[in-house]
């Protein structure tokens, strides 16, 4: 029988240094009984090479020495592949933080609500991307906002599980108090708001210095994105917008780009392209018929397009640093936001490999 041609393909596992680990998996002289130790250090990096077959996939996982397996599913190698792990072992979801209040100079509190990464507390050499998130009051599965939550929670631990997203903190801040006056850029003629200036100059200039101060962070505008949906979805945009230096990245969800007779949008289509540009992800819900009358299950779709033609028209390319989606029968509610979040999410926190 004629031998099958074999490339080598790498493992590279990074995790503190005082810690031994183990691989086992299901190939390439891999077994799920006995643990090989690594053929080399790099660093804090446990370096294994394997001989895989052409068209074999390996299933592996790391052992740390105490007999702990790494969270998560089982990682999947072929030949050629080199695979980054940053393992988890003590536990399998995120650890979500209790709220607290943060005081801000000449304005009300921030009440904020954190929730940390798998790894965090493990891989201590790591500083992590961070997300900011608006509406924390129905951000969480826990929430009790009337109009429902998105679990985002829940929502990240299951692409953290897949291996779908990098290790992120997430930021959430509450805005159920005067949220149309908080979140609205400017004053609109029949709801009233126009704070958004100073809820985005109190994220910027106390919560912002305050993350990066208190946890692991990476505080490179790359590394630091915005989310929100309907009004909150407004504000990200805008705040990027604004503060291009600050913000990589703002993800839009269902975003009420009619506020104040189009604002943003006008503001968009006068003004100059913000250097550097921060990526944007819009998106809409769509009634699945052109005769539905239901204003939530409209959505916004033709205010949301029209922003779209403004970024394209202006200095924007899409596919690169704009993505434009709309979800058939999807309405203006946190269960349409929850079950589409995961694609904005993998788009703008990819893994690194």
């Amino acid at each position: 029988m004629a031998s099958r041609h074999t490339d080598r393909a790498t493992v590279r596992a990074t995790y503190p240094h005082d810690v031994e680990l183990l691989l086992r998996g299901s190939g390439a002289g891999l077994s799920w009984e006995v643990g090989r130790s690594p053929d080399e250090l790099d660093g804090a990096t446990r370096v294994f090479h394997l001989d895989v077959a052409h068209g074999e996939s390996i299933e592996l996982k790391v052992l740390r020495g105490d007999g702990a397996w790494m969270a998560g599913r089982n990682a999947v190698i072929g030949c050629g592949d080199v695979l980054e792990l940053y393992p988890a072992f003590d536990r399998m979801h995120g650890e979500l933080l209790p709220s607290f209040e943060l005081a801000v100079a000449g304005g009300r509190p921030l009440n904020v609500r954190v929730m940390l990464p798998p790894s965090y507390q493990e891989q201590t050499e790591l500083r992590f991307p961070v997300l900011y998130v608006q509406d924390g009051q129905s951000v969480w599965s826990d929430s009790s906002d009337p109009f429902g939550s998105w679990g985002l929670d829940h929502v990240l631990d299951e692409l953290w599980e897949l291996g779908a997203i990098a290790d992120v903190i997430t930021v959430a801040i509450e805005t159920s108090r005067d949220r149309l006056h908080l979140l609205g850029p400017v004053r609109d003629p029949s709801f009233g708001g126009g704070g958004g200036g100073g809820h985005l100059k109190a994220i910027v200039d106390r919560l912002k210095p305050h993350i990066d101060e208190t946890l692991r962070t990476r505080s490179e505008r790359a590394a630091t994105t915005l989310m929100g949906s309907s009004m909150g979805g407004l504000f990200s945009f805008y705040a990027a917008w604004e503060r291009p230096e600050v913000f990589g990245g703002a993800i839009c969800l269902s975003p009420s780009f009619w506020w104040a007779d189009r604002f943003v949008v006008r503001r968009v289509d006068g003004g100059a392209c913000p250097a550097p540009r921060p990526r944007l992800y819009l998106d809409s819900g769509a009634a699945a018929s052109a005769l539905e009358g239901d204003a939530s299950t409209r959505d916004g779709v033709h205010v949301v397009r029209a922003m779209h033609r403004a970024l394209v028209g202006h200095c924007y390319e899409p596919g690169n640093d704009l993505h434009l989606l709309s979800w058939t029968g999807h309405r203006h509610s946190p269960t349409s936001w929850a079950s589409r979040v995961a694609v904005p999410l993998q788009l703008f926190l990819p893994r690194s490999v």
